[in-house]
């Protein structure tokens, strides 16, 4: 999201559909540094991980259902293919490069 801030800005700003990130950016800022970036106080316990996750699985289902329903679309630009380059400008393929998955 900090590639491309102005991209997501009109859905951070959204009222009716910025909730939908609220379960990401808990997860995202789990591990900040900056102790007052992190969502909750103390360490977060995987029984409140899964319950986020499967936040962001249900509202997927609820995005997926408003496009195919002709609701909102937030893509900004082209998708990106696997294969495409990166967009962040590394010259490696997407699916090498920020298109892969990182588990922790």
């Amino acid at each position: 999201m900090k590639m491309r801030s102005e991209d997501w800005a009109g859905l951070l700003d959204d009222e009716e559909h910025g909730g939908l990130l609220v379960p990401i950016l808990a997860l995202a800022q789990e591990h900040d540094p900056d102790p007052e970036m992190r969502p909750y106080k103390e360490p977060m316990t995987a029984e409140r991980r899964e319950q986020l996750m499967i936040g962001i699985a249900a509202r997927r289902r609820l995005t997926s259902h408003a496009k195919q329903e002709g609701g909102p679309h937030w893509r900004s630009g082209p998708k990106v293919g696997l294969n495409d380059p990166c967009p962040c400008g590394s010259g490696k393929k997407f699916k090498k490069c920020c298109g892969a998955l990182t588990l922790h």
